[in-house]
């Protein structure tokens, strides 16, 4: 191939874009078959699921567009069962079953791999591959998440990979036994497994049908191509990046037991046109349930890396094959046995695509490319607040309910226009809510509010998207036992570019409301009227929570990171946040600077609040002002061939390697600098760490350069 936009001689650009279609469609329908073969409102309502074809080896065919951290665990479910079962028979019909993140490569126990061989003739030709979140898989607490677990032999019933749960198309009867012995609802939990097989039937057919329709050596031919064309594509925009090292770090916060900060660390080298992320340095193992597995790792890397550098790219393995990872076995990021790892990927998972969205943006601004530069971005509140209710209802019917209102969580601010409220994880490219009256259906839960969390955006030039705030009481059992976790609570989601960071997330338990009274009455309860005998604050991360009939469950989640100085946000899109109730008059002054009389601009008021803002910021008037209506981006530090400058407003910072020297610093308590934006995060009090805000300022303009999230550990 001599340029990235031809063919090898002979391949005909048609064919090759039917084929990759033909299998992106197959993912697609296998999704749509597990959907409505499923009772779960996780596959159904939320979408927490994935299907992918791999070819013989473990190489991806296609993968569907739902949870890209199950790239990882899919990936590493398939390749370990290739070893596993080498040399044992297969026969078409058969399915292997695996949950274990040790051995398996599972993100966590409840996101259950099924893998099934496909055959051309008495050939092996590949997998078809569905994992989904099960609502149950034994273990210490109901729902696979146990805060109190110390060891993963309490977390669930762990299968490795070569546990055959059907035969030539038939259910393996005493494994079905084994399973079903281990489980709270066994009737969902099977049904749910078969709808996975459902899912890979379909896929086989499939793709059976599609190599029959191109034959088998021109089908895998082409798939090769699109292996080498999709890595090629991502090979070309990281030589668009500067060579270098890059480093950053993130925190995982409690780990079940101890409130305490776990370091994710990591060192990205980029050269030429490979990146290797060096994870060495981050924290040991934990025996708590926030160990990492590395199939989960794997696949929150690639969930970072996808959208900045692939955004438009086919996925496939190609993509996969131009960054490397290196992690230290025993680490938070790479744990081995008996660490517990229940909920690794949403709290040091998360973190890990964090830290590579950081890495990134430091990288991609420093490109002279201005597609690459635009790839720079908020960070995403990436952290699924969870919450878990189990019990028995007014008609004696066993329940598990996992919320899966926990994914509405903010994105980061792009550089065109704020983030997506309630967005999901950056890994849930598909992301989806319950709607209220569903899980009100199913469950025993009344919702008395449903809405945006306020006190979460990131402030900016475009602002952090917001995320959701939600309360439910009993509606039909008289008390359940609640298991929550919180993983952005302390350490949130950074801004980019003098972007600030979002806010936190939390619970609490409402205890001995006036809920009944005022329904019976005929009023909608709300927060100001439910008259509570104590508002009880839950742990970041807490299990065994009883919960009764006159109690309200309130949940916040986290938002994302802004984009540029509050100061270049549009004055006109101020004031429409204040109309539409996204930011108070108070903010709109301190944070953004913007003056309203009756809800229009005054624009004189607004050029003198800004500069006394500017002014605060240095403690004297900018010797240079900032024009008005530059773009969000612009509060970012360029470097040029003269050094680094701010182009907002030209102000030069030095031409060292770094530009942080040469600004002013200056350093808050992140939870009260950001309570004075009216933005919520947890303080810390316990133990030694402290966590900051660094704010880095322009000398000359006050402009604000960078706003982020620090750990000093005294």
């Amino acid at each position: 191939m001599s340029t990235p936009h031809q063919l090898p001689e002979g391949y005909d650009p048609v064919t090759l874009e039917v084929i990759r279609m033909r299998l992106d469609s197959i993912v697609e329908e296998m999704g749509i078959a597990m959907i409505r073969s499923s009772g779960s409102p996780v596959i159904t309502e939320a979408g927490d699921f994935n299907t992918a074809l791999f070819d013989p080896t473990g190489r991806i065919y296609a993968y569907s567009d739902y949870v890209q951290f199950h790239i990882g665990s899919g990936s590493v479910a398939v390749q370990n069962l290739v070893k596993a079962i080498e040399g044992e028979p297969l026969a078409p019909g058969d399915a292997f079953i695996c949950n274990d993140p040790h051995t398996a490569g599972a993100s966590h126990p409840p996101d259950t791999n099924v893998i099934s061989p496909i055959f051309h003739g008495d050939e092996l030709i590949g997998w078809a591959q569905s994992q989904a979140h099960l609502v149950d898989v034994g273990g210490m607490t109901p729902g696979g998440f146990a805060p109190g677990a110390r060891d993963c032999y309490a977390e669930a019933l762990r299968l490795p990979p070569g546990v055959k749960v059907f035969e030539r198309g038939e259910p393996v009867e005493w494994v079905r036994r084994i399973l079903l012995n281990n489980v709270r609802v066994p009737a969902l939990f099977w049904n749910d497994v078969r709808s996975l097989v459902a899912s890979n039937n379909t896929g086989i057919r499939r793709l059976l049908g599609t190599v029959e329709e191109f034959g088998f050596d021109v089908f895998r031919d082409y798939t090769r191509l699109s292996f080498a064309l999709a890595e090629q594509v991502v090979r070309e925009r990281i030589a668009r990046i500067p060579d270098g090292s890059y480093a950053a770090e993130e925190w995982t916060e409690h780990n079940g037991h101890d409130d305490e900060l776990y370091r994710v660390a990591c060192t990205m080298t980029k050269r030429e046109d490979q990146i290797t992320f060096d994870f060495s340095g981050s924290s040991e193992q934990t025996d708590g349930f926030v160990n990492c597995s590395y199939g989960a790792l794997v696949g929150s890397v690639a969930t970072a890396v996808v959208p900045i550098l692939a955004w438009d790219v086919p996925f496939n393995e190609g993509v996969m094959t131009a960054f490397d990872i290196v992690a230290e076995p025993g680490s938070i990021v790479h744990p081995r046995p008996p660490a517990p790892i229940s909920n690794g990927h949403l709290t040091t998972g998360a973190r890990v695509s964090r830290v590579v969205t950081k890495l990134l943006n430091q990288a991609c601004r420093g490109s002279s490319d201005e597609e690459i530069r635009e790839r720079t971005q908020g960070v995403w509140g990436d952290s699924w607040t969870g919450g878990i209710s189990a019990g028995t209802t007014d008609d004696g019917d066993y329940f598990v309910l996992f919320n899966m209102d926990g994914g509405g969580m903010g994105a980061g601010a792009q550089p065109e226009r704020d983030g997506l409220d309630c967005a999901g994880m950056m890994t849930q490219v598909n992301n989806m809510l319950p709607d209220v009256e569903m899980n009100e259906m199913l469950y025993p839960v009344l919702y008395l509010w449903k809405q945006l969390n306020l006190d979460s955006a990131g402030h900016g030039a475009h602002r952090g998207g917001l995320g959701l705030r939600f309360a439910w009481t009993l509606h039909g059992a008289d008390e359940v036992t609640q298991t929550v976790f919180a993983p952005s609570a302390q350490v949130v989601a950074d801004g980019f570019g003098g972007g600030l960071p979002g806010g936190g997330s939390g619970h609490e338990v409402w205890r001995e409301t006036d809920v009944a009274r005022l329904l019976s009455a005929g009023r909608v309860p709300t927060r100001d009227s439910l008259g509570a005998e104590a508002r009880e604050l839950l742990a970041i991360n807490q299990q065994s929570v009883t919960i009764r009939g006159e109690d309200v469950l309130v949940q916040w989640i986290a938002g994302g990171g802004g984009y540029g100085d509050p100061l270049l946000r549009d004055p006109q899109l101020v004031a429409a946040d204040v109309r539409d109730q996204y930011v108070t008059e108070e903010t709109a002054l301190h944070t953004y600077g913007v003056v309203l009389t009756d809800g229009v601009v005054n624009e004189a008021a607004t050029r003198e609040a800004r500069a006394a803002v500017r002014a605060e910021r240095l403690g004297s008037a900018p010797e240079r002002p900032v024009p008005n209506a530059v773009p969000a981006g612009a509060s970012a530090p360029r470097r040029d061939e003269h050094g680094w400058y701010v182009p907002a407003s030209g102000a030069r910072l030095g031409n060292d390697a770094d530009w942080h020297g040469a600004a002013r610093k200056l350093t808050h308590v992140a939870a009260e600098r950001l309570a004075e934006h009216g933005v919520r995060v947890r303080p810390r009090t316990t133990g030694g760490a402290r966590v900051l805000i660094d704010e880095y300022y322009s000398p000359v303009c006050g402009t604000l350069l960078e706003a982020g999230i620090r750990v000093d550990q005294g």
